[in-house]
């Protein structure tokens, strides 16, 4: 179902309760002040009547009787009785007049229709001589029930034409309502996937079209940066590709280009391996940082970060030993974070791989861990050499590697780990040190 239609149905339900409410409400308030006028005006004519005999006697119930029936004030005609439970004194006016039931006349003063609905009658009691009469004070309400009947009949054609156009022009409205809308899907539906740099045009009004497009134009530019950064990566990665690949190429080619010594084949197998692994690894880090790129959430266990620190410092101990360095850790009692394992003993190892290449023959590594303000924050430094402070601002960007050092590297361990620590809502910064070399500091939420 349509905007547009939905639109109008709801506009119509509302019309729909409004315009049943308001006639209902019209011909209640109209029906009550015409049958309100009449009665109000026949009571005081009947009282007054009730008075005159009650001051005067029976003796001019005829004439009164028959004064009060000529009366053409109320309707078009009369009919007054003068009665008691035993006889009627006076009865003067329309002899047609269908008279009202007698049964229930009390001491006070009452309204009732006749046995037919034509007259409508005032009886009032009073008292002469001790005894108790009534006056019975009709009218011929013929012509305020047609009044009602035409406003009756007036609403019941009236009511339903208004719906009918009150309907088709909410359906116009909803219909130039939504040309915005409309002219925002065309203009959307003509960017092309090769002109993400379009914008949709912002309109003078600011409304919710105007926000609305503005949210648009937000998404693109999210979605242009998100492809250019796919681009990039793409090129990247085969340009980091390439120089290997043609090495190793090479260097095959030119060991098969004449018989060689064994020694010589054996070289350059072994040559052809170290860059087959490099190539390797490489393609992993790829495959994880693309994985990453499409992971929005992760299968979460709790994680004691303390023990699986143990774990990968035990594991890269032989390579600490290795070069003479020294070990300097920190690790407080049990961090509980929630996480993927694998993930984040990823970011341990690349970051303490990155320390052991940085950092020359007999410096230190250290290593701490603890909880603070709700987070764990876990530092890794070293005594190698500092970064350049133009560096820096870019370390963990993707195949970026400084020069300074000549290391070699895909540039891709550190984007992994800011990837990683981004997807467990935690952070991850660098700083050189006053005293020489480099600090980095993951924050996580605890468990």
């Amino acid at each position: 179902m349509s905007i547009r239609l939905r639109l109008t149905l709801y506009w119509t339900a509302v019309l729909t309760a409004l315009i049943v409410v308001a006639g209902v409400a019209v011909f209640i308030l109209f029906e009550r002040q015409q049958w309100g006028q009449l009665d109000s005006a026949l009571m005081e004519e009947a009282d007054t009547a009730a008075d005159a005999i009650q001051r005067n006697g029976l003796s001019d119930a005829e004439e009164v009787a028959h004064h009060l029936s000529e009366e053409r004030d109320l309707g078009p005609s009369r009919r007054v009785l003068i009665f008691n439970a035993e006889r009627v004194f006076a009865d003067a006016g329309d002899v047609s007049a269908d008279m009202p039931s007698t049964a229930n006349v009390g001491h006070t003063a009452m309204i009732v229709d006749g046995q037919h609905g034509r007259f409508r009658f005032a009886i009032v009691p009073a008292t002469v001589a001790d005894r108790q009469i009534f006056l019975a004070d009709g009218v011929d309400t013929t012509p305020i029930r047609l009044s009602i009947d035409r406003l009756r009949r007036n609403l019941l054609w009236l009511l339903p034409l208004i719906w009918i156009i009150a309907s088709s022009g909410g359906y116009w409205l909803a219909g130039r309502a939504l040309v915005p809308i409309s002219a925002l899907m065309t203009a959307l539906a003509e960017i092309a996937p090769r002109e993400l740099s379009r914008r949709l045009p912002m309109g003078r009004t600011e409304d919710e079209i105007a926000r609305l497009t503005r949210a648009i134009n937000g998404l693109l530019e999210r979605v242009e940066a998100a492809a250019n950064t796919q681009l990039r990566f793409a090129t990247d990665a085969a340009h980091e590709l390439r120089t290997p690949l043609t090495v190793l190429r090479t260097g095959l080619e030119v060991t098969l280009s004449r018989e060689r010594p064994v020694a010589e084949y054996t070289e350059a197998l072994a040559h052809a391996l170290t860059e087959t692994v490099a190539l390797c690894r490489m393609a992993d880090a790829l495959l994880a940082l693309a994985r990453l790129d499409h992971e929005t959430k992760i299968e979460r266990e709790p994680i004691d970060l303390r023990a699986l620190t143990h774990e990968v410092i035990e594991a890269v101990e032989p390579l600490i030993q290795a070069k003479h360095l020294e070990l300097r850790s920190s690790l407080e009692g049990a961090v509980m974070v929630s996480g993927n394992r694998d993930h984040l003993r990823r970011v341990i190892v690349n970051l303490l791989d990155n320390a052991l290449k940085f950092t020359p023959e007999h410096g230190w590594i250290a290593i701490g861990l603890s909880p603070q303000d709700g987070r764990a924050h876990m530092l890794v430094a070293d005594s190698g050499p500092s970064i350049p402070e133009e560096d820096l601002p870019r370390i963990f960007d993707r195949f970026f590697r400084g020069k300074a050092h000549g290391q070699a590297g895909s540039g891709l361990g550190l984007s992994l780990c800011r990837e990683i620590v981004w997807l467990h809502g935690g952070e991850i910064a660098a700083a050189n040190l006053p005293s020489g070399g480099t600090e980095f500091v993951v924050s996580l939420p605890l468990a």
